[in-house]
């Protein structure tokens, strides 16, 4: 499951997560974000319970652009220990997003 946040619950859900956090920044106007979105839907069930699946329009979110380097979009952020520990700019097939999910588990790292 991929949870739809906005910048207010950005702290609670992404900051405060005791597992890893896979974060993945888009905008309606984004003409890459939309088949990125159907990547990483396609892997959130096989990473259930390892890492929390979030998304967030940046629209109206231009403090957190500017905070963790958002551009271009898409872009994917993954946190851990409220950090952001990966970054991923632009479109990615689930290949690689895997890869980025499973480098983070394979340590050991998360919370289980």
């Amino acid at each position: 499951m991929i949870l739809e946040i906005t910048g207010k619950d950005f702290e609670l859900e992404v900051l405060k997560s005791e597992l890893p956090v896979f974060v993945c920044f888009t905008a309606s106007w984004c003409r890459s974000c939309f088949p990125l979105c159907l990547e990483v839907e396609a892997i959130a069930k096989e990473y259930d319970q390892m890492v929390k699946f979030v998304r967030i329009d940046v629209e109206n979110e231009s403090g957190l652009m500017a905070k963790y380097h958002i551009l271009p979009l898409p872009a994917v952020l993954l946190f851990q220990d409220s950090e952001p520990i990966k970054k991923l700019l632009g479109f990615h097939y689930k290949q690689s997003l895997k890869q980025m999910l499973n480098s983070v588990i394979a340590s050991g790292k998360h919370s289980s």
